[in-house]
């Protein structure tokens, strides 16, 4: 009787140590909520279950040709993936995600052309967005009101303008009118670059001459291709208007008259834009370089450098 006994007292304890036909407990977080643990769903980190790249983009202004804007991707789930920005097709900028957490990559476009844009986001070759993108170029395009300043053989214009980032000039535009119908034969309009020098025009790097005739008795935007098109580092240069003249400049001067728009008439003229009023001999109506100096007052002339990308 007594062994039979103990043989039941040892099979209650096995049983309830094995759990066989006990209660099951549930488990409380640490805090004594009886609500059961839950985590945030983390991004593998090297194997595990893979998650799907997600990719977001900063709003980007208008952008200004050479100068630099600033573009954030914010990515996620993309470690090692690089992500790169194209304008028409060329790369303009390259990041390289390090995580799969989400993280913005910073990124600045520097445009070397100007005009409408298709800007593109790759990430390892698959586009993942693409939008026009608006680039002004170089200098002013405002051509209100009616005010001109003349140019001459013997009178010239210098619109100084600034590089951010490398580029390639394929143009310049000037919105301009001639004086008169009649013109001396072989009268040109001479469109130079100039690098610059203590604030003013220094060595001539380009130029593009076009007959005087381009231009018209109204107001016209005229087109200034440079066939040897020249490259720009960052720097300041000037864009230079002339008249070539070589015959009865002594009797007859052709001219043109450059727009401008005033920007104050009580303030001095600005760093960017400078006039050389030349030296005639009265006896052979030939001209003398000067120096150049600044205009009366503050004012913008309507001239654009433009980017050949």
């Amino acid at each position: 009787m007594k062994t039979a006994l103990v043989l039941i007292l040892a099979s209650l304890i096995v049983f309830g140590c094995l759990g066989l036909g006990g209660t099951t407990q549930t488990l409380t977080p640490v805090g004594g909520s009886g609500t059961p643990a839950t985590h945030a769903p983390q991004p593998p980190s090297g194997g595990g279950e893979a998650c799907t790249p997600a990719y977001s983009f900063s709003e980007l202004a208008d952008g200004v040709l050479s100068d630099e804007s600033d573009f954030v991707a914010t990515v996620t789930c993309a470690a090692g993936r690089s992500i790169v920005v194209k304008l028409d097709g060329v790369e303009a900028a390259r990041a390289s995600a390090q995580t799969n957490a989400t993280s913005p990559l910073q990124m600045s476009i520097a445009p070397k052309k100007d005009g409408k844009l298709k800007l593109t986001v790759e990430s390892d070759g698959t586009t993942v967005l693409s939008k026009d993108w608006t680039v002004a170029p170089l200098g002013s395009s405002d051509t209100k009101g009616l005010e001109y300043d003349s140019v001459s053989f013997k009178e010239w214009r210098a619109i100084g303008f600034t590089v951010g980032s490398p580029i390639t000039v394929a143009k310049v535009r000037m919105f301009v009118k001639r004086i008169a119908s009649q013109t001396q034969p072989g009268t040109n309009l001479l469109v130079e670059i100039y690098g610059d020098s203590g604030g003013k025009p220094g060595q001539a790097i380009a130029s593009v001459r076009s007959p005087i005739t381009v231009t018209t008795l109204s107001d016209n935007c005229v087109t200034f291709a440079f066939d040897q098109m020249p490259q720009l580092t960052p720097g300041r240069y000037w864009v230079v208007l002339k008249v070539e003249q070589s015959e009865e400049v002594s009797l007859v001067s052709d001219s043109v008259n450059l727009h401008y728009v005033t920007v104050d008439r009580q303030s001095p003229g600005n760093d960017y834009t400078r006039q050389m009023l030349l030296s005639v001999d009265d006896r052979t109506g030939m001209a003398s370089e000067t120096s150049w100096t600044p205009l009366s007052y503050d004012r913008v002339y309507a001239v654009t450098v433009h980017g050949a990308g």
